[in-house]
Parts: structure tokens; sequence; C-alpha cells
């Protein structure tokens, strides 16, 4: 029969070993405690360790979108909001218009009302958030539109061009005076027209992007979260406010301010509508982003509930092996000690 060796060495060498045991296990039952998970997932998982992997990612990309159709929703809120004030401006300028048939005194009125009207829709227009123009389409580093009476402004230059390329004179002349109704239909509806189509828009007033800004909004889905100020209602709606501001208050006989007052009503009433349409087109985007992040929403508390079932722990559980390995360790220490303190010579004495 073999007898085991039995020493003072021996025990305190035990004891140490059961004692780093112990401290390694108390740290993975704190972790436990605290984050609510397992320690290892590879170990405690085993096969299923790719399933909770592959949980997680898809959690970690819904949540970005989340995050991202929040910063969207918050995009599309500042341009709704400017969007309103626009065709509160453009709705003012229809009183306007009816002011400049009231004799000189309502022509200055209009024109000076025109004018600033154009003033806040442009800075409207150039509305950012987040450091990106919310209306210049993919552009968003650039401003969409320049001060339309800023020095060596294009727009008004062109504007006033076409004045003086089509009757053969400017503006300031007299001879606005002898102006027909007919020459001046003629002229609106050609050339002045024609300051304001799509080609002319684009060299002229707007350093905008026609290609809207398209958001992911969705894993699956993607949508247009932006409009853009080369649209038509915005071109519709500065060609009105120019009208009135440019030609209002020129000298024009009553019978050719006729005609300018009512293209400019009909512009007015056509921008409008048309404004209205792209605050529907930009409300149905928002309604597409608030629904899928209402999905989103619903697919990130499944994704949590299966990440939970494989990875989370008792608290309470934890929280008990917590306190017997507190316990444990303690004793061991006291027992080291113990053990230390044997001594032959002890004895002998």
């Amino acid at each position: 029969m073999k007898t085991q060796s039995v020493s003072s060495y021996m025990l305190a060498n035990a004891t140490r070993n059961i004692l780093a045991k112990a401290q390694s296990e108390l740290i993975k039952a704190q972790q436990e405690g605290t984050t609510g998970f397992v320690f290892d997932k590879g170990l405690t998982l085993g096969s299923r360790t790719g399933q909770s992997i592959s949980l997680r990612k898809e959690y970690d990309r819904l949540s970005v979108l989340t995050d991202t159709n929040g910063v969207i929703k918050e995009r599309m809120t500042t341009s709704q909001n400017a969007l309103t004030s626009i065709i509160k401006g453009t709705q003012d300028l229809l009183s306007t218009v009816t002011a400049m048939s009231g004799g000189a005194a309502g022509r200055a009125v209009a024109v000076d009302k025109a004018k600033n009207l154009m003033q806040s829709t442009t800075e409207l227009l150039n509305s950012s958030f987040n450091g990106e123009y919310i209306f210049a389409g993919v552009n968003t580093d650039v401003k969409p539109l320049a001060d339309y009476d800023a020095a060596g402004g294009l727009a008004r230059a062109a504007v006033l061009q076409s004045f003086q390329d089509y009757f053969g004179f400017p503006t300031t002349d007299p001879q606005t005076a002898n102006i027909t109704p007919a020459a001046m239909k003629d002229y609106l509806d050609t050339a002045f027209a024609g300051e304001f189509d799509a080609a002319s828009w684009s060299a002229n007033w707007s350093s905008a992007s026609d290609t809207l800004v398209k958001s992911r909004i969705a894993p699956t889905e993607i949508a247009e979260t932006s409009v853009s100020a080369n649209s038509a209602g915005f071109r519709q709606m500065a060609m009105a406010m120019t009208m009135v501001a440019e030609l209002g208050n020129i000298g024009l006989s009553q019978s050719a301010l006729d005609e300018v007052v009512g293209k400019a009503s009909k512009t007015t009433t056509d921008a409008i509508t048309a404004l209205a349409d792209t605050q529907a087109f930009l409300g149905n985007a928002q309604a597409r982003t608030k629904d899928a992040t209402d999905r989103l929403a619903v697919q990130l508390n499944v994704l949590n509930s299966s990440v939970l079932d494989l990875e989370a722990v008792d608290p309470n559980e934890a929280a008990t092996r917590v306190n017997a390995l507190t316990t444990q360790i303690q004793a061991s220490y006291a027992l080291t000690v113990k053990i230390q303190s044997l001594s032959l010579l002890n004895y002998l004495k």
C-alpha cells in the first residue's frame, strides 16, 4: 500500500490552487452579474455561438438604421417647416398682386413686399440641417440659391437683360409707358418665362441638383427623402415674385400692368398648387420612414429576446455565486495563514 505524503507544503499548495480557481470563477460571476450575459459565449453556447453572433450583427445593423431614420425624420421635419413658410409667403403674394392695381402707392408697396418675400424665401430654401443644405438635392454641400439682389447676381441681370432685349430699352426708360398689353403678354409668356425654365434656372438661379437624396429606411426599402430647389413649384414662385418686383412699378400703363397682374396671379396660384404637391411628396416619405422605423422596432425586440434566450443569466443566481465564491476565497486565505504558521520548531518548543 502506498502512503500519501502529507506536509504543510502540500496543504499550502493545494489551498493556493483552490484560491486561484475561485478567484477566476469570481471574476466570471461578477461580470455576469453586472452585464446580465454569460462570461464566455463560446464555452457556454457551444455550437450555438454562431447563431448568437448572427443575431447580434443583425441587431446592430437594424439599430444603425433606426438611428439613421431618426436623423432623416428630423431633416424632413425641417424641410416641411420651411415649405409651410414658403407656401404662406406665396399665398401672401396673391394679396400683394391685388394691391398693384391701387395706383402708384399700391404698386410701390407691392414691389417692396415682393422683394422682401423673395429674400425670405431664398433664406428658407438655403436652410441647412446638420451642416447639409436640405433643398440642394444630392449637392448637400452647396447653397441652392444665390441672393437675387446681390451685386453681380446672374439671375437679376438675366431678367433685366431679357426685358431690354425684347423691348429695346431697359426697365428704367420712360418708354415703358408705351408698352401695349399685347406686347407685355407676349413678353411674359416667352422671354420672361424662359428665364425660369429648367435650363435657365440651373444656369442663373440654382446650384441644386435635380437628383434627390435617397435613404435606406429599412433593409429592403429605399425612399427619396428630400426635395430640390429646382422643382417647378419653386421656379413658379420665383417667377411670380420677380414679375411683381421688377415690373410692378416701372411706369407701365394700367392696361399693360393688368397683364402683369393677371399673369402673376395665375403663376402664384400654380406655384401654390405645385408646392402643396411637393409637401405631399415629402409627407409620403415621412410616413414611409415612420412605418419602416416601427417595423424595425418590432424586429429589434424579437432579436433582443432571441439573444437574451441564448446569453442571459439569472441575476439572482449570479449574485449567489458571487457571495459563495467570496466566502470560499476568504476561508482559503484564512486557512492559508493557518497552514503557513505550522512549524516543527514551534511543535518542539
